[in-house]
Protein backbone atom coordinates (compact mmCIF):
# COMPACT_ATOMS: atom_id res chain seq x y z
CA UNK A 1 0.00 0.00 0.00
CA UNK A 2 1.28 3.44 -0.92
CA UNK A 3 -0.27 6.28 1.03
CA UNK A 4 0.60 9.46 2.87
CA UNK A 5 1.71 8.78 6.42
CA UNK A 6 -0.77 11.37 7.72
CA UNK A 7 -3.70 9.98 5.75
CA UNK A 8 -6.13 12.68 4.73
CA UNK A 9 -4.90 15.17 7.37
CA UNK A 10 -8.30 15.43 9.12
CA UNK A 11 -7.06 17.77 11.86
CA UNK A 12 -5.78 20.27 9.30
CA UNK A 13 -9.08 20.02 7.42
CA UNK A 14 -11.12 20.44 10.62
CA UNK A 15 -9.14 23.59 11.44
CA UNK A 16 -9.86 25.05 7.98
CA UNK A 17 -6.25 24.79 6.83
CA UNK A 18 -6.59 22.06 4.19
CA UNK A 19 -4.95 24.22 1.53
CA UNK A 20 -1.78 24.36 3.66
CA UNK A 21 -1.32 20.58 3.97
CA UNK A 22 2.14 19.34 3.01
CA UNK A 23 1.96 17.05 -0.08
CA UNK A 24 5.48 15.65 0.51
CA UNK A 25 4.45 12.35 2.07
CA UNK A 26 2.02 11.46 -0.73
CA UNK A 27 4.69 12.38 -3.27
CA UNK A 28 7.18 10.17 -1.41
CA UNK A 29 4.57 7.39 -1.53
CA UNK A 30 4.39 7.92 -5.29
CA UNK A 31 8.19 7.42 -5.43
CA UNK A 32 7.78 4.10 -3.62
CA UNK A 33 4.98 3.07 -5.98
CA UNK A 34 6.98 3.98 -9.09
CA UNK A 35 9.93 1.94 -7.83
CA UNK A 36 7.64 -0.98 -7.01
CA UNK A 37 6.12 -1.12 -10.49
CA UNK A 38 9.47 -0.79 -12.25
CA UNK A 39 9.61 2.89 -13.15
CA UNK A 40 12.87 3.35 -11.28
CA UNK A 41 14.21 6.23 -13.38
CA UNK A 42 10.99 8.21 -12.94
CA UNK A 43 11.05 7.44 -9.22
CA UNK A 44 14.65 8.64 -8.98
CA UNK A 45 13.80 11.93 -10.71
CA UNK A 46 10.76 12.55 -8.52
CA UNK A 47 12.79 11.79 -5.41
CA UNK A 48 15.55 14.19 -6.54
CA UNK A 49 13.00 16.95 -7.20
CA UNK A 50 11.41 16.43 -3.78
CA UNK A 51 14.82 16.47 -2.07
CA UNK A 52 15.83 19.69 -3.85
CA UNK A 53 12.60 21.43 -2.90
CA UNK A 54 12.27 20.10 0.65
CA UNK A 55 15.82 20.25 1.98
CA UNK A 56 18.39 21.58 -0.46
CA UNK A 57 17.01 24.64 -2.24
CA UNK A 58 13.89 25.45 -0.19
CA UNK A 59 12.55 28.34 -2.30
CA UNK A 60 9.08 27.76 -0.86
CA UNK A 61 8.34 27.11 2.80
CA UNK A 62 5.42 25.19 4.19
CA UNK A 63 4.25 26.12 7.67
CA UNK A 64 0.80 24.55 7.72
CA UNK A 65 -0.65 28.03 8.15
CA UNK A 66 -1.36 31.13 6.07
CA UNK A 67 2.15 32.50 6.68
CA UNK A 68 3.55 29.76 4.41
CA UNK A 69 2.91 28.30 0.99
CA UNK A 70 -0.15 26.29 0.13
CA UNK A 71 0.14 22.63 -0.76
CA UNK A 72 -0.71 23.55 -4.35
CA UNK A 73 2.09 26.12 -4.53
CA UNK A 74 4.55 23.62 -3.10
CA UNK A 75 3.43 20.85 -5.45
CA UNK A 76 3.86 23.21 -8.43
CA UNK A 77 7.38 23.99 -7.17
CA UNK A 78 8.18 20.27 -7.05
CA UNK A 79 6.68 19.63 -10.48
CA UNK A 80 8.54 22.58 -11.98
CA UNK A 81 11.76 21.20 -10.54
CA UNK A 82 10.92 17.73 -11.85
CA UNK A 83 10.68 18.88 -15.47
CA UNK A 84 13.98 20.79 -15.34
CA UNK A 85 16.23 19.21 -17.99
CA UNK A 86 19.17 19.85 -15.63
CA UNK A 87 17.52 18.13 -12.66
CA UNK A 88 20.24 15.57 -12.01
CA UNK A 89 23.02 18.13 -12.45
CA UNK A 90 21.23 20.48 -10.06
CA UNK A 91 20.77 17.72 -7.53
CA UNK A 92 24.42 16.70 -7.74
CA UNK A 93 25.57 20.31 -7.28
CA UNK A 94 23.54 20.58 -4.08
CA UNK A 95 24.82 17.24 -2.86
CA UNK A 96 28.49 18.26 -2.98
Amino acid sequence: MFEAIHGSAPLIVDEGRAQYADPSSIIKAAVLLLNHIGFTEKAKKLEMALEICATLEKKITLTGRDDGATGEEYAKYIMGTLVDPNLEKRFNEFSK
